[in-house]
Order: structure tokens, then sequence, then C-alpha cells
């Protein structure tokens, strides 16, 4: 983005070279080389005249006749070589249309840009009317801004913000499942933003009735791990426990979010709400069992651990994160699940609740590749130093998988 700037600039610059030094030249020291010649002409047609007189050849009335036609033919001829020569100098004229040219180009050519230039203006325009809430962009017209948005970021991958405005308007249409998809992008991009985290968390429930737990939980818990004091992760958070009946844990994180909204805001009021219902709640009956048979092809399961070789290389808070990835999918893993170094040698379970999107379950897939990460930064993108192992060609539905760390990334 800078790089373009610059380049704008210069362009700008080159092109107030090429028409403002025109304007600031004095008028008088233009000359016309057709005029310089017809003077010089008269001038000797005159030298001419008087020769003649000179030597008899011209008589008085001859003459005055004879200078009468020369200086018709000069004042018809001058005038013809000069068309604008009626016109008075006037130096604050060019020296004002110098200035204007100066400071309105670059204006308009920025504003230029900011409305027609950058394909993200009109669906950040349509975010501000749902905040305001104008309805203006409703129908194909919001359609197309952002499915134009969505052709750019295809060639433009690594555009952070370009990904965010994507997903917030596909909130804005309620295509909950694009928004998800539009939130991992981003995560990509920025893997520790607990905004992102939450936000992405926030698209999961709704495109999933609400549920928070599986890969939105999780989110949340990596946002809180960050901030612990991030409003929103701890008002989802909140929501997550009152619904699977932790009780406690919504009220310290409704609690812990209400000390920190402004007293009479409508998101403190909301969830003042909320801890009202902790009174009188009850917690929900546990669901019923799925049935083994079916429950048996929709996860893998086995051991992580860390070579004991590099045992010592590793602290006890450090994040592990034992992923599953197919095929089809390239880089985005199917399943995700995260512990902490203190918790290994550990059983784990990668199933459909732990996926990244709810269209790439690993439940989908019959082969599978699963990976550990231990991460000393706590990042999702893999850093030098971290430790990390794979297990390839592993069947869904496969247990007692031996997954080990036992190798170092440079």
């Amino acid at each position: 983005m800078t790089t373009l700037w610059l380049a704008a600039v210069a362009l700008l610059v080159l092109a107030l070279l090429f028409v403002v030094p025109p304007l600031l030249r004095s008028p008088g020291a233009r000359s016309s080389p057709r005029a310089e010649l017809l003077r010089r002409l008269h001038a000797d047609r005159l030298a001419g005249i008087e020769k003649d007189i000179r030597s008899g050849a011209l008589g008085t009335q001859d003459r005055a006749q004879a200078i009468d036609e020369l200086q018709r033919q000069v004042l018809e001829e001058t005038s013809q070589a000069t068309p604008r020569a009626g016109l008075p100098a006037r130096p604050w004229m060019a020296w004002g249309v110098a200035g204007v040219l100066s400071i309105g180009l670059p204006a308009a050519a920025l504003l230029l840009y900011l409305q027609v230039g950058n394909p993200m203006a009109a669906a950040t325009q349509m975010l501000a009317a749902e905040r305001s809430g104008s309805h203006e962009g409703d129908g194909a017209d919001v359609e197309r801004m952002v499915g134009g948005l969505a052709a750019r970021l295809r060639s433009q991958p690594d555009d952070l913000e370009g990904w965010i405005v994507l997903a917030r308007s596909y909130e804005y249409l309620k295509r909950y499942d694009d928004a998800v998809v539009a939130y991992q992008k981003a995560m990509a991009l920025a893997p520790d933003q607990p905004l992102l985290l939450a936000d992405y968390a926030d698209a999961l429930a709704s495109a999933r009735d609400g549920d928070l737990e599986g890969p939105a939980r999780a989110a949340l818990d990596a946002a809180l791990a960050i901030d612990p004091d991030h409003p929103k992760s701890l008002a989802l958070s909140g929501m997550a426990a009152f619904k699977r009946g932790d009780l406690p844990l919504a009220r310290q994180r409704w609690e812990r979010v209400l000390a920190l909204l402004p007293p009479d805001s409508e998101a403190a009021q909301r969830i003042g709400a909320d801890l009202a219902r902790l009174d009188t709640a009850q917690p929900p009956a546990a669901p019923p069992a799925a049935p083994r048979v079916a429950a048996a092809r929709r996860h893998v399961a086995g051991t992580v651990s860390i070579a004991a070789a590099l045992r010592d290389a590793v602290a006890p808070q450090d994040t592990v994160f034992v992923l599953a990835r197919a095929a089809a999918t390239g880089r985005m893993p199917v399943a995700v699940l995260r512990l902490q170094a203190r918790d290994l040698p550990a059983a784990f379970v990668l199933d459909d609740s732990l996926a990244m999107s709810p269209d790439a379950t690993i439940s989908r897939f019959e082969v599978l590749t699963i990976e550990v990460r231990v991460s000393r930064s706590g990042q999702a993108a893999p850093q030098p130093g971290d430790l990390s192992g794979s297990v390839a060609d592993v069947a869904l539905g496969q247990e007692g998988v031996a997954l080990q760390a036992d190798k170092v990334s440079r």
C-alpha cells in the first residue's frame, strides 16, 4: 500500500511539472517567430520605398500612397500572426490558476480513488450504514459490492483488512458460513488478535444455531489467554458456560466483563440482565449419548508426547496444537485441539466438535494427516524453534495413533 501511494504522489508531481511552469512564465517572454519575420520584411519594404524616392523612381504623392498601403499590410498581417495580442497581461491570474491546479488536482485524484479506486470503500460504507440503521444498500447492490470484494481478495489473499471487512459484510447479509471462512483467512494472517478470535466464535455460533462449544469455545479460550480482560470474549465465554450448565464460570465471566463496561452502556445493561438470570437458572439436562457405532467413524484418537531428547527444551506453559489435515483442504486444518506442554503425554480425540469450518469437518475425509506442534510463542503460525511431528495416512475412525513431537523447526 505504501508503494502505491508513493507512485501516485510521484505521478502527480510529474503532471504538475508539465502544467504549472508554463502558467508562471511571463507573457512578455513569449514571442511569435512569424510576427518577428513580418516586422523585418516590412522594415525592408519601407527602406526600399525610401530608396525609390531618393532615386526619383517615386514621386511625393506616390510615396504617401505606398506608405499607406504598407501600413495597411502591416496591420493585417501582424493581427493574423498574433491573434491574442489584445489580451492584457495579468500575472496574478496565472499564479491563481497554478495554485488551484497544485491543490485541486491531488485533492480530486484522492477523492476519486477513495470513491472508485478503493475496492473496499463500498463494503466499508455499507457496514457504516448498518451501524447507523440505514438500509439504503440492501439488495442486489450490496451483494454485488461484497462479491466484488471477494473476487479481489482471491487475487490478493494477504489483505488482512479486506478479509475482516468481507467477514463482517457476510455477517450483515446473514451468510454466516461464508463469514466463518473469511474470519479463518483473517486469523491465518493475524493469529493472535483477541477481537478476531471472538468475532470468529460469534460467527461460528450464528452458523450453528448458537452453539458456542467445540472450535468456538477453543477460539474464546485462546482470546482470553491473550487478553483476560477482552470484553467480547468474556461475554461470549460466559454465555457458553451458561448454556452448558457451568453457572459459576458464567457468573465469573459476566461479573468481570461488567466491571470493564461503562455502567450506563447498553452492553452493561444486557450483562446485568444475564447475571440476574443466573439466580433462577437451572443447569440444562445432559444430552442423550450418541450411538457408539455412528461416533466411531467420526473421530481419530491416540496419544501425544514429546521426544525425551527434546523434553528439556520445552516450558510447561508452552502451547501444544494437535491437528488433523486433509489433502483436499491444503494447509487449513479440519480439526484443532489446544493443550499445554505440562499436560503431555496425553490422550487426544479429534472429532467434528473441533472443526475449523462447518463445511470441512473431520468426518468428511477418509484419510488424514495428524500433526503436533509445540509453540513457545503460543501462535498458531509455525515459528523457528517450535517442536513438531506428524503421522500420515491415518484412517478416519482409527484409534491408538502414537503422535510425538520429535523435530525442531528451523
